[in-house]
Parts: C-alpha cells; sequence; structure tokens
C-alpha cells in the first residue's frame, strides 16, 4: 500500500476511512436481523438444518437445529455471527466521533451496551420452551448469569444493556439529527434536510411504540423479536438517512478544512468564554 505523506490527501484519505465507517455501520444494522432470522430459515452458511424462527434476536445466541441442542446453552448454531457483528458494530460505535459532544457519548454509551448484550447471554431455554426442555433451566457462569435487584426482581444484565443501547439510540436521533444539518451552508439544502429530518428522527421511538402496540393486540409470541427487529431497521434507516445528508452536503469536510467547528471550540480568543458554544456545531467565517 502506498503511503500517503501530503497533508491534504492524508486528510481526505482519513475522511473517507470515517465516511466508510459510518456507512458499514448502518448496512451492519441492516442485514443483522436478516442474516439470523432468514438466513436460519433458508439454512444460511454453514447450517445442515434450517433454524425455526426465535422469539427474540437474543434466543440465536443459544437457539440450536434440533432436539438435543434445542435446549442446551451455548450451542447456537448462529452464536458466533450473533456475537461477531454485535461486537463488530459495538466497536464501529465506540471508534466513530459524534458531530456534537452529546452525539458523541451517546453513540460511546451504545456501543459499551452493546458489547454487553454480546457478552453477557439471555437466559436459556425461555419460558414458553421450558415444558419440551424438561424444566431445565439455564444456570452458567456467575458472570454470563449476572442478574441485578430492581423494583424486587431480578433482571439480567443483557435485559438491561439491550434496554440502555435502545434508549441511547433513540436519544442521538431525537436530540442530535439537527447538529449536522444546522451548519448546512446551502440554503435550499438546509432547508430540505430539515423537513426530512423534522420526522425521520421521530422514526425509531414511534416504530417501536407502534409495534409494541401491535404486538399486545395480536398476543404474538415474537413481540420481543419484531422490536428488536424494527429498532434495529428504524435506527439503520436514520444513521443510512443521516450518511446520504453528510455525503451530498459534505459537512465532514467542511469540518477538516476548518468552516465547521464544534461548539466549545473557540475560532477566535474572544469565543473563548461564550456560553452560547454549548454543543453541537457552528459555522465559522473564512
Amino acid at each position: 500500500m502506498k503511503q500517503i505523506t501530503d497533508p491534504p490527501k492524508l486528510d481526505k484519505h482519513i475522511l473517507s476511512s470515517y465516511s466508510m465507517l459510518r456507512w458499514c455501520m448502518g448496512i451492519l444494522s441492516l442485514i443483522f436481523p436478516l442474516l439470523l432470522v432468514v438466513g436460519g430459515l433458508v439454512k444460511l452458511f454453514w447450517l445442515s438444518s434450517p433454524l425455526e424462527m426465535q422469539n427474540s434476536l437474543s434466543a440465536y445466541y443459544h437457539a440450536g437445529v434440533n432436539a438435543e441442542t434445542m435446549c442446551t446453552a451455548f450451542a447456537g448454531v448462529y452464536r458466533n455471527l450473533f456475537v461477531g457483528i454485535l461486537v463488530a458494530l459495538s466497536l464501529c460505535l465506540l471508534i466513530y466521533t459524534g458531530f456534537g459532544k452529546l452525539e458523541n457519548w451517546l453513540l460511546n454509551v451504545s456501543g459499551i451496551s452493546l458489547a454487553c448484550v454480546a457478552f453477557f447471554p439471555m437466559g436459556w431455554p425461555e419460558e414458553q420452551m421450558l415444558s419440551k426442555c424438561g424444566n431445565e433451566v439455564f444456570v452458567g457462569s456467575k458472570l454470563l448469569n449476572l442478574e441485578i435487584k430492581f423494583l424486587g426482581q431480578d433482571i439480567r444484565l443483557h435485559f438491561i444493556a439491550a434496554s440502555i443501547f435502545f434508549l441511547m439510540l433513540i436519544l442521538v436521533s431525537i436530540f442530535t439529527a439537527m447538529d449536522s444539518v444546522d451548519v448546512i451552508e446551502d440554503v435550499r439544502k438546509q432547508a430540505f434536510w430539515r423537513n426530512i429530518f423534522k420526522y425521520a428522527r421521530w422514526v425509531m421511538p414511534v416504530s417501536l411504540l407502534l409495534v409494541l402496540l401491535m404486538c399486545l393486540l395480536t398476543k404474538t409470541d415474537y413481540t420481543v423479536l419484531w422490536l428488536e427487529w424494527i429498532g434495529i431497521w428504524a435506527f439503520s434507516f436514520y444513521w443510512l438517512l443521516k450518511s446520504f445528508e453528510i455525503m451530498q452536503t459534505k459537512v465532514d469536510e467542511d469540518m477538516i478544512e476548518g468552516r465547521v467547528q464544534r461548539k466549545g471550540a473557540p475560532s477566535s480568543p474572544m469565543d473563548k468564554d461564550n456560553p452560547s458554544k454549548a454543543r453541537g456545531l457552528v459555522r465559522v467565517d473564512p
């Protein structure tokens, strides 16, 4: 590989890597449920027999394809795929630097939470499968089976981490969607993307509420699966849409070239103590 030493070209090279990371996050989120659910049904990759649809995405950590492995913890045929993609997404969320401080912190917390989802699995077998499994309950090691007392109930760390992960992503979409839009220089483009994210920022919380309501009304066994699936796809939709916006408006290039700065990074000594520069982005006059 040819070494890049010219500063402007190096900046462009770093920017392309940064953009690729952003696109990978959106695409991995998009294909993750498909690889597990659809892939299991059509015997994708190394499966010799179809894997029936599980009640949640988390169940694919343990789920086996036959009666012998169906009730055995850690025997999931897609366990490595499940953990591998979640760890990859977790690292992307941690490595990616948000446009504002708030976005950066929220993405970091979501990345740590997602790693916990991958490494601290759900209990197995699930309650609805206990009769098939002779009422044997997965105990596992104390670390993997870590539970926390909350309001008198034992709550598994896996559930807590997953809840924090989705909450952080919802906060990212609601509170940071306009960070890059506010500094778009072209007035027409700014108006266009402002109208888009005026509604797109609510896709994730609204879709989760609608799916939950639908599942409660239909009393399906797949409530958790659909909530996880729609939640991940809603974030993927938001993130890919945000990537298209940044690609079209080139706000990231403006940041590299100093035309856009984070609020709180003074562009002049007079701005140093300005309390209005709290978070988000600001366009700097040339």
